[in-house]
């Protein structure tokens, strides 16, 4: 880049904060302490864990619509996808670009994405992608969706922060949302969570805050 001609700012992007939270309505939360630890799949006594043949029905049976229920591992776990959204608005969150009267940017650049992480949970948070879309995606399965990162999933109790580099790709759907900053994007952050036979049922509540830096030309 010339920079002498270089006609622009570094700025942090808006925080967001992601609850991760067994309290959460959206939590798929197993209805007993754990499940147990008993063999399945092809040749076991259990080929599938939603289909629980007598005597083991005695000890337990799970409705697999409300409770996600594969074998995994040669164990029954608990496996199900768990999303939380946010709103960015560049225009109104970061009070460098109203310096400037146009609506696209020359340029938008993502340097990193840094997320700050308190897992208060019991288990470990797995890795967690970060998903950028319109304002009216619900989903980061919306086929508008376009992925950003993954951040790095940390063991129960951790506390720290990570700084986590953008590839092209996630550069190119940053900057596709970006760009136009007057206009709103959601970032969705989606992660699949496993609770497996003989731990104790998921219980807490991870704190994730996702930020970063960019770097936009006028």
């Amino acid at each position: 880049m010339d920079l002498e001609s270089f006609n622009g700012f570094t700025f942090d992007l808006p925080e967001k904060t992601y609850n991760v939270d067994t309290s959460d309505p959206k939590w798929s939360k197993p209805p007993a302490a754990s499940l147990p630890a008993v063999p399945c799949g092809a040749g076991t006594q259990l080929p599938d864990c939603c289909t629980v043949p007598a005597p083991l029905s005695s000890q337990f049976s799970v409705d697999c619509k409300t409770y996600p229920l594969v074998c995994e591992g040669s164990t029954c776990s608990y496996k199900f996808t768990y999303e939380v959204a946010s709103i960015v608005d560049l225009k109104k969150e970061v009070p460098q670009l109203n310096s400037t009267n146009s609506a696209v940017l020359k340029t938008i650049t993502l340097k990193n994405i840094k997320v700050t992480l308190n897992n208060g949970l019991n288990l470990a948070l797995p890795p967690v992608e970060v998903f950028i879309a319109p304002m009216d995606a619900t989903s980061a399965a919306d086929t508008r969706a376009r992925k950003l990162a993954t951040l790095p999933g940390h063991e129960a109790g951790f506390n720290g922060t990570d700084v986590v580099p953008v590839d092209a790709a996630g550069q190119t759907a940053f900057r596709s949302f970006a760009q136009n900053y007057k206009v709103p994007f959601k970032l969705l952050a989606r992660a699949q969570l496993t609770a497996k036979a003989g731990q104790a049922a998921p219980a807490g509540k991870a704190v994730v805050k996702v930020g970063g830096q960019a770097e936009a030309e006028l």
